[in-house]
């Protein structure tokens, strides 16, 4: 049987439908049923439709039930009419989560306590047996007893399960040196450095064993990397999810224990500096206004405006953004007004009517490098506004970051311009676990290709998507950001320019989560009403297009 290394089985997935589903998130259940189960196997297939007899029953009592596929390949579930009792399908193609949940055979169910994110009973293959469980189970938590239930003992009859990576794993030691190493730095370490914004740095093999139970944790939940994405939606480039054999991989190593080899340890080796401006020396450096942190304590986002002077209307074809502090500046975006505009307002300096969206820095991505032949016209009228959002670090510090601008020799084949759409007014209600917000754009008026999205929300955003409606009527999911994290506002770049062509109409969805399920959340029980304030939320979506 697969042995899960720690005690915590919090975990995430992404369904069938591209909804994304965190244990830890449906803490208001009274329990969450997980069965194991194939399309093409029929025993566990059968038990997967057997819950429609009971379904009603279960959710009366709160009780949420899941399916875990670990055995079809992902494309071939999402392309199935239909799930067995219309149940969510869990794709787990890395099959972490049925190593984690210590899966044998198809069609053994598991009551998992969200709450704790622990197994509270399994060793079930009937709905018949399931429902006397789950009822003491239940009455047990409501009494605050002791459940007297007694797992079975034997083996559970069933299709063994295949792992085929830990297969590929068996009878050998995964090394540090050539394997895991490579993979930190690749997909870690750049952000995970001295003094910067992740709370500790990837600089020797000691403290990443240390932190490794953590990291079992937030890579199998989906917290870490940051900014990953359905990848089934759209082709997107600078996202960051483990490939499945990546994630299989990393998961082994730490329930190994993280065992070492080599005389030598890459990760503290000393690494080179890296340049101010690594694209160059930029042909305008704008500072932004410095900025004093606290030490504790939350800070309000900021809202700066600074003046330029440029001598004639610029083609910007990339930004790069040189951090003061990396540990306290969480996010940077950049817009362009009109000198003419007279206004302290934070609201108006970034309002759609008045301002446009030019780029985002995040930490890990400190070049924005606009699609080739394509470039942002800066007008000689206008200055900078940025939006600043700042982390304390446990010691007062001043932030003095720099942006560098790269312009065109010459006008560019392609202009490039933003689509903001920002509601300016809505409403989410209290201990509300799924709040929607939806906006259309206008047709646009010409063809226009598709060069970027970049999707902003506070602490409550649960998931955001952009879909596009054709002339012919015809629809499109973009992208679809299904475990949006307020702290990571990346922006997506296409792989290819995508062709929308005159007439479409743009539809931009956020899901809200404003309960105390939401770990985020600092007032579940108080609406949240638009605004820029720590506490308050936002609608926006932006959506760089060249013509």
């Amino acid at each position: 049987m697969p042995q899960h290394a720690f005690g915590n089985s919090d975990f995430g997935l992404l369904d069938q439908n591209g909804k994304f589903h965190q244990l830890s998130r449906y803490r208001d259940s009274s329990a969450v049923v997980v069965l194991p189960f194939s399309f093409h196997d029929p025993a566990s297939f059968q038990i997967a439709e057997d819950f429609s007899t009971v379904l009603d029953q279960f959710t009366d009592q709160n009780v949420q039930v899941w399916l875990l596929n670990a055995s079809d390949e992902p494309d071939f579930i999402r392309a199935q009419e239909r799930s067995p009792a219309g149940l969510p399908v869990l794709i787990d193609s890395s099959q972490t989560v049925a190593k984690t949940l210590a899966v044998t055979v198809l069609g053994e169910m598991i009551v998992l306590d969200p709450g704790s994110a622990n197994v509270m009973y399994r060793g079930l293959n009937s709905i018949q047996e399931l429902t006397p469980v789950l009822t003491e189970l239940l009455a047990a938590r409501a009494a605050r007893r002791p459940s007297r239930l007694q797992e079975p003992a034997g083996t559970m009859s069933g299709t063994e399960l295949s792992y085929r990576f830990l297969d590929q794993f068996a009878g050998r030691q995964i090394s540090y040196q050539t394997e895991i190493v490579p993979l930190l730095q690749a997909r870690c370490a750049f952000c995970h450095v001295e003094n910067g914004l992740a709370p500790w740095a990837m600089n020797r093999h000691l403290m990443v064993l240390g932190w490794s139970p953590m990291m079992r944790e937030t890579v199998i939940t989906r917290r870490m990397p940051p900014g990953q994405i359905d990848n089934s939606v759209g082709d997107w480039v600078n996202t960051h999810e483990l490939s499945d054999y990546e994630m299989a991989l990393l998961i082994e190593w730490i329930d190994q224990r993280g065992p070492r080899d080599g005389e030598t340890d890459p990760l503290a080796e000393t690494r080179p500096d890296v340049a101010d401006w690594p694209l160059g020396q930029p042909d305008l450096i704008v500072d932004v206004p410095e900025q004093a942190i606290p030490a504790t304590g939350n800070v309000d986002f900021l809202v700066k405006r600074t003046n330029i002077e440029i001598p004639q209307d610029k083609w910007i074809s990339a930004v790069s953004y040189k951090v003061g502090d990396k540990s306290v500046l969480h996010s940077l975006l950049v817009y362009a007004v009109d000198k003419s505009l007279q206004t302290d307002d934070a609201d108006e300096l970034i309002a759609q009517i008045n301002a446009d969206y030019i780029s985002v820095y995040v930490p890990g991505e400190t070049d924005d490098i606009f699609a080739q032949n394509s470039g942002y016209l800066l007008g000689a009228d206008k200055d900078l506004v940025f939006k600043l959002r700042y982390l304390t670090s446990g010691r007062e510090t001043v932030d003095r970051t720099q942006i560098g601008f790269y312009f065109h020799d010459a006008e560019p084949a392609m202009q490039l311009s933003t689509l903001a759409m920002e509601k300016p007014d809505f409403t989410i209600p209290a201990n509300t676990t799924e709040h929607i917000e939806t906006l259309t754009s206008e047709p646009v008026a010409n063809d226009v290709w598709l060069e970027s999205y970049s999707p902003h929300a506070h602490s409550r955003g649960k998931s955001m998507s952009l879909t596009v409606t054709y002339p012919d009527g015809s629809e499109e999911q973009l992208i679809n950001v299904a475990n949006f994290n307020y702290n990571w506002q990346l922006a997506y770049r296409t792989a290819e320019l995508k062709k929308i062509p005159a007439g479409s109409v743009f539809r931009a969805e956020t899901v809200y989560d404003n309960s105390a399920s939401n770990p985020f959340n600092p007032a579940p029980e108080s609406d949240a009403a638009q605004g820029y304030q720590f506490d308050s939320e936002m609608f926006s979506h932006f959506i760089r297009l060249a013509k």
